[in-house]
């Protein structure tokens, strides 16, 4: 297992093969002080024994599919019920984020990790192909999804970092903005019902800005959010007016997934100690015709982008 730092500027990130998970990202704030504002673990150990996704990669398929069951080209796979002993969580118990990844390239600003995944503890088509890129220039840190497969199947590979731009504490005073103007409801079990997608309203209407603690007290937040326009476009902002941090984030999925952070509790840090912003498809798209399609066939690559932009002011 190794670590990997990269970025010689102002912002640099720490990147481990165990999960190919961004485990720090250190940014200045406006007087130039460092902390990192990506939670990580100490070791491996810690990482391999956490409840919570903490950085990680996860696939071949991030988010919840219903029943942890889905059909493609008439074949129904049943995968592990890793979530509520009943439907399937980011691949479940051997997803990617518990593989040790490939170092197929590095230097001082970039990391390229590699990983070839077959199903062990359900039937989830494939095997799948996923190369993730890293890459940390001046204030930039950018990651590049690359996934192919041997065998018809479905595939949402995710980065799964959590951001808490001062550095310690909670992020309730942390403003969130979200270009969205449609977000995904979801039932009891947090699977998207029938009405998906459906007009943000009340906490969950973050166009024009809203701290988190308000968000938080409101009801809090676990869902995915239906990015305004399509390629790669600015999607969402974090600011902490204390530090001035800034991250802008720009990506060419459909959805962002924000998760408060509730249950960081479980793993020693504090509960909002920091808040999920995933890019990525839809969750049980592979059970909802009208979501934006997560099939991938042999000889095509699925690709995706996510961009954060830091500054400080």
């Amino acid at each position: 297992m190794e670590r990997l730092r990269i970025g010689r500027g102002a912002v640099s990130a720490e990147v481990w093969t165990l999960g190919a998970a961004l485990n720090s990202v250190w940014v200045p704030d406006r007087d130039g002080d460092v902390v990192s504002v990506v939670p990580g673990h100490a070791d491996d150990a810690e990482r391999l024994a956490a409840k919570a996704f903490l950085g990680e990669i996860v696939g071949p398929f991030g988010n919840r599919i219903r029943d942890a069951r889905f059909t493609v080209d008439g074949v129904t796979y049943q995968t592990e019920k890793s979530f509520l002993g009943k439907h399937s969580l980011h691949s479940g118990s051997a997803g990617f984020h518990r593989q040790e990844w490939t170092v197929a390239e590095a230097d001082a600003d970039h990391v390229r990790l590699t990983l070839t995944w077959s199903d062990t503890t359900g039937d989830h088509p494939g095997p799948v192909e996923a190369a993730v890129t890293y890459v940390v220039e001046g204030s930039t840190l950018s990651y590049a999804i690359e996934v192919t497969t041997q065998a018809p199947t479905v595939v949402n590979v995710v980065g799964h970092p959590y951001v808490n731009l001062a550095g310690e504490g909670t992020v309730a005073d942390q403003v969130l903005t979200i270009a969205a103007g449609a977000y995904l409801p979801v039932d009891a079990e947090m699977i998207p019902t029938a009405e998906a997608p459906a007009p943000v309203e009340g906490r969950f209407d973050l166009r024009a800005g809203k701290a988190l603690g308000e968000v938080i007290a409101s009801g809090g937040v676990d869902h995915c959010f239906v990015l305004d326009g399509s390629g790669l476009r600015h999607v969402a902002s974090l600011v902490d007016p204390a530090s001035g941090r800034r991250l802008d984030i720009e990506t060419d999925e459909p959805g962002l997934q924000v998760y408060d952070g509730r249950g960081l509790y479980e793993i020693g840090l504090p509960a909002y100690g920091g808040v999920a912003l995933e890019t990525q498809g839809f969750p049980d798209a592979p059970n909802r015709p009208d979501f934006p399609s997560t099939v991938l066939r042999p000889g095509q690559v699925r690709t995706s982008m996510t961009v954060w932009r830091f500054s400080a002011s």
